[in-house]
This record gives structure tokens, C-alpha cells and sequence, in this order.
């Protein structure tokens, strides 16, 4: 019973404490990338609210925090790459933005907003990611929601 739990243990410790593969480090920035297999177009993705694209291929993501109480609203960049029947997107320049507070200065009221990007959040000095916490992954937490973001959907039959 005693080398279960030990095993249980070590299991949860090592997953609680891993970080997403889907996050990198290159050129001291790191980004998300993600390879999805569908031969739609993405231009299909061009009718995403939360997606803004200035070319084609490229674009930003709207401030959202996908209705996850466990990050601040974020804004990034992204990159759209196609081969057949596949296409890989990029996520870079991410920056989460924490809700505004007031600031009570010499009897005047100023509103901070406070804006940090996910290298100050996540890079050791070693230009490394650093590992989580243990209550909060934030790459494991953020993952599953770009993938969602990025995935293209059927669009709903509507005859309105």
C-alpha cells in the first residue's frame, strides 16, 4: 500500500510540474506552435471574433481570457503556415494584461493598468521556461484553449 501511494505521488508531482510541448523557446521568445491535420482553408478561420488577421496568413488575437478565471486576458500575434492537408500555427509576442486597478496618489485617483509578456511571466535567465507552480501551469492552462482557438470549425446550418 505504502509503495502505491509513493507511485501515486510521484506520478502527480511529475505531471503537476511538467510544461506543455507545444511551447518553445527560440531566439529568446517563446512561442506556441501547433500542427493541425485538416485540408480546409484556412480562410475559413477569418470569421473567428477573436482572431483579426492582416494578411492571410497572419494576424493578432483579440484581448480574450477565454473565460478562464485562471489567466489574465492575453494579446498575441500568430502565424498560419500551410502544406497539404495540414497547416501549423505560430503564437508569439504574447502579453497578458491584468485588470485595471486605482491608485490612490496624493488625493489623486489614477487608473494602472499592468501589462507583462509571457517571457517576463515564464523565461529564467537561462533562456529557459521556467518550471510551474503547483497550482498554476500556465502553459498547461492556456494550451488547450489556442488549440480550441485555432481549430477550424463546420460552420452551424442556418436557414434564417
Amino acid at each position: 500500500m505504502k509503495k502505491l501511494i509513493s507511485i501515486t505521488f510521484l506520478l502527480i508531482t511529475t505531471i503537476s510540474f511538467a510544461q506543455n510541448k507545444n511551447f518553445i523557446v527560440e531566439d529568446e521568445l517563446i512561442m506556441w506552435r501547433y500542427i493541425y491535420e485538416d485540408s480546409t482553408s484556412i480562410s475559413k478561420l477569418k470569421s473567428n471574433p477573436r482572431l483579426e488577421f492582416k494578411t492571410d496568413s497572419t494576424g493578432i488575437i483579440k484581448k480574450t481570457n477565454f473565460s478562464d478565471k485562471m489567466l489574465h486576458p492575453i494579446v498575441a500575434e500568430f502565424k498560419i503556415e500551410v502544406k497539404k492537408n495540414k497547416y501549423r500555427v505560430s503564437v508569439f509576442n504574447t502579453r497578458f494584461i491584468e485588470e485595471p486597478r486605482i491608485i490612490n496618489k496624493d488625493g489623486l485617483l489614477i487608473q494602472a493598468t499592468n501589462e507583462y509578456t509571457i517571457e517576463q511571466a515564464l523565461l529564467k535567465r537561462n533562456k529557459t521556461i521556467k518550471k510551474p507552480s503547483l497550482f498554476n501551469n500556465s502553459t498547461e492552462t492556456l494550451n488547450p484553449h489556442l488549440i480550441q482557438l485555432f481549430t477550424i470549425k463546420k460552420p452551424a446550418k442556418s436557414d434564417w
